[in-house]
């Protein structure tokens, strides 16, 4: 099953490394994505529960991600509950964010976010993830 994913606006800009000097690009995704269903739409809502022992784990691949040209990156991940009906105790056990090869081309990374989560699902799982690379890793065709 799919995760139903909500993205927010790709904000892209050029940023000085403060160590190096050089110049990086700085990208920044974000959204929501549900974990474990749908997001419920009004009237009576059956979640269920998820033990921590044994976590729902989702990954899905960014819709807005660039396509990078290798893996010399800093990827930085924040999540954090965006909302949890039913049982309001979802619980974010952890989460990555990494530049992932494509299938069709191996020359060809892409940002996957792995969400590990337990307590009331479906759960919407807010996501903020910064990448930080060269910006000739950048794809351009």
């Amino acid at each position: 099953m799919t995760s139903p994913l909500f993205p927010e606006h790709r904000l892209d800009h050029l940023v000085t490394d403060a160590g190096t000097g050089q110049l990086r690009r700085s990208t920044q995704y974000s959204g929501v994505v549900w974990i474990g269903g749908q997001p419920p739409t009004g009237g009576m809502f059956f979640g269920r529960s998820v033990s921590v022992s044994k976590p729902r784990v989702e990954s899905v691949v960014l819709p807005d991600s660039l396509p990078y040209l290798g893996i010399e990156a800093t990827v930085v991940t924040h999540t954090w509950i965006s909302s949890g009906p039913g049982d309001p105790n979802p619980m974010v056990l952890s989460a990555q964010a990494e530049l992932v090869p494509d299938p069709r081309d191996d020359r060809l990374r892409w940002v996957q976010l792995t969400v590990r989560v337990a307590g009331s699902v479906p759960a919407g799982i807010g996501y903020h993830v910064v990448v930080e690379a060269d910006p000739d890793m950048i794809s351009r065709g």
